[in-house]
């Protein structure tokens, strides 16, 4: 396999790989589920569920206690995991979560997170690369766990990426009317179970799940997230942090000024400077969209065991995403009535953009399992 190509020096990969097993600095963007930050998150993904937005509705059904959406921990912690490699753009690839335990209303949630592996590997978008895998735990004020989540990030050389031209084919999507309204019929046919329970009894394998449909991808749509998300550094912040680490940023050709690589998710100019088509998502909101896709389906009683998801292309501003899902199987195991899922997010264009499994936790008929 051809070296990863840094401007750095051949000792930067090696800098990150003795980084394995370390402990990150981490800036957490929420520090507790308060009732503020629950909200402005769940709004930001376009969830609607009460569970979520209303605290006496939570207060009488599920767990008896206002509660934040599973994904809202990307909030505390983005789990976006990288170390040295300066020169290299960074992409995320996934995340595989797992989930313990409700984040309540008013929980302070600290973390852990550490570098598991340095990887180099090859692929269509820019040849060499590197994959960082790193993990966050997360933990309330009691110091009990709530939620695992393991995350990979590729490291990419832009001017290879933007010589392999992967993406030079892709053009903005014209819609005709009937296939917009076909997305406003899809958010009109949004189903929420709420509080009438999915009894895992009732569930069959092969049964699909009504899709929930975001898009088509907006500016606003970004800002909410990102706000609500991991808020970009501003003026007195990103010049202190620009002036420590100098590729956390670039010069704009035509202006001379130095701006932040995540303008690549409002402006197209910078996201084709590493490669990409288009002004496009974070690729975490989707991963988000695919829980609410999944706390939609499961009523109040159910609960999120995992979610593993791994994104595939990018989903550009102007399209939309259908998260789909279907049941794969089902089983009763440790006390817990259990249904596996397989989900994926697919574009107007009939790509699959996203792809992963998710098990849930549903209430039985059953008192006793065994």
């Amino acid at each position: 396999m051809p070296a990863v190509n840094t401007s750095s020096g051949d000792n930067s990969l090696a800098e990150a790989r003795n980084l394995v097993g370390a402990l990150m600095r981490r800036e957490p963007h929420w520090n507790q589920a308060a009732r503020s930050a629950i909200l402005r998150w769940t709004r930001g993904i376009g969830d609607r569920n009460p569970l979520f937005l209303d605290e006496a509705y939570a207060r009488r059904y599920g767990p008896g206690f206002p509660v934040a959406p599973p994904c809202w921990l990307y909030g505390v912690d983005n789990t976006f995991i990288v170390a040295k490699l300066p020169d290299l753009h960074a992409i995320y690839g996934g995340t595989e979560w797992e989930f313990y335990k409700w984040v309540r209303q008013g929980d302070d949630i600290r973390v852990r997170a550490r570098l598991l592996g340095v990887e180099e590997k090859n692929g269509r978008f820019c040849g060499p690369m590197v994959l960082q895998t790193g993990e966050v735990n997360y933990f309330n004020g009691q110091n009990e766990p709530v939620a695992r989540a393991v995350s990979q990030v590729f490291r990419t050389n832009r001017q290879e990426a933007v010589n392999r031209g992967k993406y030079l084919n892709w053009n903005k999507y014209p819609y005709p009317a009937d296939e917009l309204q076909k997305v406003e019929d899809g958010y009109d046919n949004e189903e929420i179970r709420g509080s009438a329970p999915r009894y895992y009894e009732d569930v069959a394998v092969g049964e699909a799940l009504t899709p929930v449909v975001r898009g088509p991808l907006t500016s606003e749509d970004i800002l909410q997230f990102v706000g609500s998300t991991s808020p970009v550094k501003g003026f007195a912040r990103f010049v202190e942090y620009h002036q420590r680490h100098p590729s956390s940023a670039f010069t704009d050709p035509e202006t001379g000024m130095v701006d932040s690589w995540e303008a690549s998710v409002i402006d197209d100019k910078v996201a084709r400077i590493f490669g990409f088509p288009f002004a496009h998502d974070c690729g975490i909101d989707r991963i988000s969209w695919v829980g609410n896709l999944l706390t939609n389906w499961m009523s109040d009683q159910g609960f999120m065991k995992n979610l593993r998801v791994k994104l595939l292309l990018p989903n550009i501003y102007g399209d939309v995403t259908w998260c789909r899902g279907k049941v794969t199987d089902k089983r009763q195991e440790g006390g817990e009535s259990l249904v596996d899922l397989e989900v994926w997010c697919e574009s107007q264009r009939g790509t699959v953009t996203a792809e992963g499994n998710a098990t849930l936790s549903l209430p039985s008929h059953q008192v006793d399992v065994f």
